[in-house]
């Protein structure tokens, strides 16, 4: 019997040995994410009862990935990525073997949890990019749209279910155990990756220096008209409207009034939303048809979804303020990363993914930081307030347009640029006019 839509192609993608190891893998992984983000949230709180540091302490994750995100992407078209996986989830549970041990020693200070920070930041700039090029691998071009739904799925279903975990270890057993939680489901991540057999991809000619080769990812994001407008909307919702979640402790304490439950409830509430977006283009027939107006649709969604939950003090509509909030991120996240990695050139796809992946993790620990500065003085709603409006800036902007970049985005590598090989000019690719 045949299933609708596109939920015939997830029993197709369950079908495949390494996806279906793959995907469990992640999914710990990513509950393990998430209560160990709401632990290190709450322990920067209680530490030093600053929004400043709580912006201070994402944007010391992000820094070095801004740094290092235009040299992963080259390291992971030039390395196997299986490889370079495995090596970066050693690294995680490195750190998060720390974290537990300086906590339960009463060891643990801000400057420490800062410098953890850092390292973590620096293993997800080769990690992140890594996971998404592999994911390419395992299933191919036909299953990517919807594998790419389904990996949201999992990862916002670990927003619902991670939070909620962290929330209520926190509460009865302290922060120390919600890291040692943490450490237990990147293992079994680890466990994944060993039993995966991908076999090693060809070499691919080399085009130059290093540096060269990294810097051909700019040139082709800057010269090719759909994935520069996507990037432009990733850039800006991730500056204005993705730093409310690292933001969500002050919120929780200041607006309204609570502790760690009330963290969770705000964090569950957005995993709720994420996955509804996610069940929404799962069941979207199409492929990237149409893809275009539903990301800049989610766009402004969720700015107008920022704006009233900024007007709010009261925990019972923000809840489903944040859930809307979710739901407009995810589908806006995925519709993103659906018609870049569609209409990206083969040859470029790690340093395209990893500048992407960039962009879309660092810029709001830049937002976290500087909303999270300005609430020390004016409090945490009017810049968030303010953030929402220049994103709705942006959004007219981009929906103005929507169909010359539809065009450019939603046709596959040749409708946006002419074939790539190393030499070519940036010139050489269409431009919008």
């Amino acid at each position: 019997m045949r299933l609708p839509g596109n939920f015939e192609t997830f029993r197709r993608l369950f079908a495949l040995r390494n996806y279906r190891f793959y995907i469990a893998g992640v999914a710990a992984s990513n509950v393990g994410v998430w209560v160990q983000r709401v632990a290190i949230g709450w322990l920067t709180w209680q530490l030093t009862e600053s929004t400043a540091w709580l912006g201070g302490i994402a944007i010391a994750e992000a820094a070095p990935m801004i740094v290092l995100g235009l040299i992963a992407g080259t390291v992971v078209d030039r390395m196997d990525n299986l490889r370079l996986l495995r090596i970066t989830q050693a690294m995680a549970l490195l750190y998060s073997a720390a974290l537990a041990a300086l906590t339960f020693s009463g060891a643990m200070t801000i400057w420490l949890l800062l410098a953890i920070s850092i390292l973590r930041g620096a293993t997800m700039a080769f990690q992140r990019p890594s996971r998404m090029s592999l994911v390419f691998t395992l299933i191919g071009r036909e299953l990517l749209p919807t594998g790419l739904a389904l990996n949201s799925m999992v990862f916002n279903g670990s927003r619902f279910v991670g939070p909620a975990i962290g929330g209520a270890i926190i509460v009865v057993a302290g922060i120390g155990w919600a890291f040692v939680a943490a450490w237990v489901l990147f293992f079994l991540f680890t466990l994944a990756l060993r039993r995966l057999s991908v076999p090693v991809a060809p070499r691919r000619p080399r085009g130059g220096s290093f540096a060269a080769e990294s810097w051909e990812g700019v040139r082709y994001i800057a010269a090719h008209a759909g994935i520069r407008m996507q990037m432009v909307v990733l850039f800006a919702t991730a500056f204005f409207a993705r730093p409310l979640i690292d933001l969500f402790p002050g919120f929780a304490a200041q607006v309204f009034a609570g502790g760690p439950e009330t963290l969770a409830s705000l964090m569950s509430a957005l995993g709720l939303g994420a996955m509804g977006g996610g069940l929404f283009l799962a069941g979207r027939r199409g492929g990237t048809r149409g893809m275009t107006a539903v990301t800049l649709g989610a766009m402004g969604a969720a700015s107008l979804a920022l704006l009233a939950f900024a007007a709010t003090d009261a925990l019972w509509l923000a809840l489903p303020l944040a859930a809307l909030l979710g739901m407009a991120l995810i589908v806006l996240g995925i519709g993103n990363q659906t018609l870049i990695q569609s209409a990206v050139e083969p040859a470029l796809r790690g340093r395209v993914i990893s500048l992407y992946g960039t962009a879309a993790r660092a810029t709001p620990s830049v937002g976290a930081l500087i909303i999270g500065g300005l609430a020390e003085t004016v409090g945490l709603r009017l810049p968030v307030a303010v953030g929402a409006l220049l994103c709705l800036a942006v959004w007219a902007w981009a929906w103005r347009r929507r169909r010359v970049y539809a065009d450019n985005l939603e046709g596959g590598p040749a409708a946006g640029a002419a074939p790539f090989s190393h030499g070519d000019k940036a010139a050489s690719l269409r431009r919008s006019r």
